[in-house]
């Protein structure tokens, strides 16, 4: 049976991972509304929509968001990871899911929202854009794969605190697809074909160089409706969350768009 995965204490995560970040970070720069050591005295729970930029976007943003909550004093505070399905299928990334972050299969939605509401969990991250992140401009806000992310916030009454960041875009490289390929990437991945007839590029991880200087930049959302607003009908309940992720997701166009590039 699938389950959501394990509380990780921050500081247990970070002991693991602190080895990293000589290697990949020259500095790291944080700035979050309301002030993070505020907001996390006054929210015991926080889903974190995070943006994704290039497909490997989502490591740097991670360790970043991990040290800065650290060291403003979050000591108390246990993540949950939640990962893209494919991670799964690859040995190394599967590998590095089970010893960082104890997650041996990609749990069921229904379980992430329990544990999450009903267990110790402080803290989840989620990049809304999902593998859209492979399709497009990685410095721009890619097309959400799902608005899921927002019941979750809602089925535990937490605040979504919505992060961009810069610094890690030169990790990929555009890669032109010719319309001779798109057959073969339609029996790969349908949903791709037909953004890919519009802008026929792929963005693909190609190295893992040092960031001299990573910003992040966090605003908290609050929700316009409650989980019980929510409609027990499927497509209407799809929209009610597709409309708050559609505003999600123009306050992390605003925000990036105010980000200098680095």
């Amino acid at each position: 049976m699938s389950r959501a995965g394990v509380a990780i204490a921050l500081p247990s995560l970070y002991r693991k991972l602190s080895w990293v970040y000589p290697l990949l970070f020259d500095e790291i720069v944080a700035q979050i509304q309301p002030p993070l050591p505020i907001l996390l005295a006054k929210h015991p729970k926080l889903v974190h929509a995070m943006s994704h930029a290039g497909t490997l976007g989502w490591i740097p943003a991670i360790l970043a968001m991990l040290r800065t909550v650290l060291e403003v004093g979050g000591h108390e505070r246990k993540a949950l990871g939640v990962f893209h399905r494919g991670l799964y299928k690859v040995a190394l990334s599967r590998w590095v899911l089970r010893w960082v972050f104890q997650s041996q299969e990609p749990p069921t939605f229904a379980k992430v929202i329990e544990a999450f509401r009903d267990g110790p969990i402080t803290d989840v991250a989620l990049f809304p854009e999902g593998d859209n992140c492979i399709l497009g401009d990685v410095y721009e806000i890619r097309p959400f794969r799902s608005p899921k992310f927002v019941e979750l916030a809602l089925a535990a009454q937490a605040p979504i605190l919505v992060t961009v960041h810069r610094g890690s875009e030169e990790w990929g490289k555009d890669f032109y697809i010719p319309s001779w390929m798109l057959s073969w990437v339609g029996r790969w991945q349908p949903a791709y074909v037909r953004p890919l007839m519009k802008n026929p590029v792929l963005n693909l991880p190609t190295r893992l160089t040092r960031i001299p200087k990573f910003s992040l930049r966090s605003v908290l959302y609050f929700p316009r409706l409650s989980y019980d607003e929510l409609s027990s009908r499927p497509r209407e309940r799809w929209f009610q969350l597709q409309s708050e992720a559609q505003n999600i997701k123009r306050l992390m166009q605003a925000l990036l768009k105010d980000m200098p590039y680095v």
